[in-house]
């Protein structure tokens, strides 16, 4: 009878494993297989918890975010900058932070219950990420999209670009450990996030996101004190080289490559960049001093005034979703600036974008936080975000760094483009995500794991 319940658990802790990775493209159509294999094991699996050893606080996790979700609560009720007439958004609501809260003990608790969590981790998740990378390669190939950009059930693509790169990079953390093959092939999952986020899914957020995450490997992979401890600059060089060119082949096979969606976005900076140069050179000539004759021509004409667009997202891209996004970030930064330090309340972007462009959000995280919180939400929001560097205490430097740079600094640049933590469904997958990765941190440190 023990031998069934042990191969049960054991079962229960791969399922609750793969849950995790197959979110990526069935969304929060998962909740099912999380219930099955997260929820109802707990209560038969507590004895699990009993007399263990935490190398980690549990308030290195708590109270980070219990700050940023209490004060989340606390704005929702006293202070949501509308009028009791004005409509309420769906979004957030008390169901969503309770929600997430819920998902954070689940993610906790039932991590904490899986034995010898770090190894399992590290032997299963690539393959599961690979499984993934196969499903939506079928579904890019059988023309199973929306256009050119995979989804499965997820209701945006950027849930598989986002999730994918993610768990790939969590999946770096112990590099000093791995074999030579366990090496190449979270190598060859990097490749695949390349893909994934440039041809199947077009998300060009997430997509400068690893821009910026690859690059940030790259220059830490000289530092001596790092060598041999993460990726180095031809493990990323290889990744990022490979990605590409798998891209380009897939964009001429199905005549959806990247550069369908990036072109406009290398277009848009070159017309704003030129945009910028021409305001300076007309700066400097307006201040350039008149010469000293001594007389004012009467018949000289005044200056002629520079006319002012007032569409100017429009004139600097054609691009839709760009020029949306740059209204509506103008927008926010004229609210920013009445309200600073306090913002004008929790619910402030119904008035603000919502009723204007009909967005949830205005499709920054940052500019979000300000416009509803202030400096004060920021401020919570940037602790929230880096719980991965909280949690990972007693790790080595290494590994604390992959796992914050790999978490937070990808999630936090991706949120340039994107205000994902106003959205349900990312919210709820991060305070998951935040519970595991602490059980993963004390899992790591048990008898120095591998």
């Amino acid at each position: 009878m023990n031998t069934h319940l042990d191969r049960l658990w054991r079962l229960t802790d791969m399922l609750f494993l793969t849950g995790l990775a197959v979110a990526l493209f069935l969304g929060s159509q998962v909740t099912p297989l999380l219930v099955i294999a997260g929820v109802l094991p707990i209560p038969f699996l507590l004895h699990a918890l009993k007399n263990r050893h935490y190398h980690v606080s549990i308030w290195s996790l708590l109270i980070p975010f219990g700050l940023y979700f209490g004060y989340c609560l606390f704005a929702l009720f006293f202070f949501t900058g509308l009028e009791t007439s004005d409509p309420r958004p769906v979004n957030p609501s008390l169901e969503s932070y309770a929600i997430a809260i819920a998902m954070l003990v689940v993610g906790l608790v039932r991590g904490l219950q899986i034995r010898n969590l770090a190894l399992l981790f590290q032997r299963v998740m690539p393959w599961l990420l690979i499984a993934c990378f196969l499903v939506l390669s079928y579904m890019m190939f059988a023309g199973i999209r929306d256009a050119c950009r995979v989804r499965g059930l997820a209701p945006w693509p950027f849930i598989p670009a986002l999730l994918f790169s993610t768990l790939t990079f969590i999946c770096l953390v112990g590099w000093e450990k791995l074999t030579g093959s366990e090496r190449w092939l979270r190598v060859t999952l990097m490749a695949f996030s390349i893909v994934i986020s440039t041809t199947y899914t077009g998300s060009r957020g997430v997509a400068l996101a690893q821009v910026g995450v690859f690059g940030v490997f790259l220059i830490l992979g000289f530092l001596p004190s790092l060598k041999s401890r993460i990726p180095s600059w031809y493990h990323m060089g290889l990744a990022a080289g490979a990605g590409l060119l798998v891209s380009f082949f897939i964009g001429v096979m199905t005549d959806c490559g990247p550069a369908s969606r990036f072109s406009s976005t290398f277009e848009t900076f070159q017309t704003m960049a030129s945009q910028l140069t021409e305001t300076e050179e007309q700066t400097a000539i307006n201040t350039v001093p008149a010469p000293e004759t001594g007389e004012v021509l009467a018949t000289t004409p005044p200056p002629a005034e520079v006319e002012v667009k007032t569409d100017q997202a429009a004139s600097v891209t054609k691009d839709e979703a760009i020029s949306h996004r740059l209204a509506m970030w103008e927008t926010s930064v004229a609210a920013i600036k009445e309200s600073p330090i306090f913002g004008h309340g929790s619910l402030y972007l119904q008035k603000l974008i919502h009723a204007t462009y009909g967005y949830e959000h205005n499709h920054n995280q940052y500019l979000t936080w300000l416009v509803t919180g202030g400096l004060i939400q920021l401020t919570l929001g940037l602790v929230f975000l880096a719980i991965p560097w909280f949690i990972s205490k007693g790790l080595s430097t290494a590994d604390r760094l992959v796992l914050t740079i790999g978490v937070s600094l990808f999630w936090g640049l991706a949120m340039m483009f994107d205000a994902f933590l106003n959205l349900k469904f990312y919210t709820h997958y991060f305070c998951l995500l935040s519970g595991i990765l602490y059980a993963l941190s004390n899992s790591m440190q048990d008898k120095g794991s591998r």
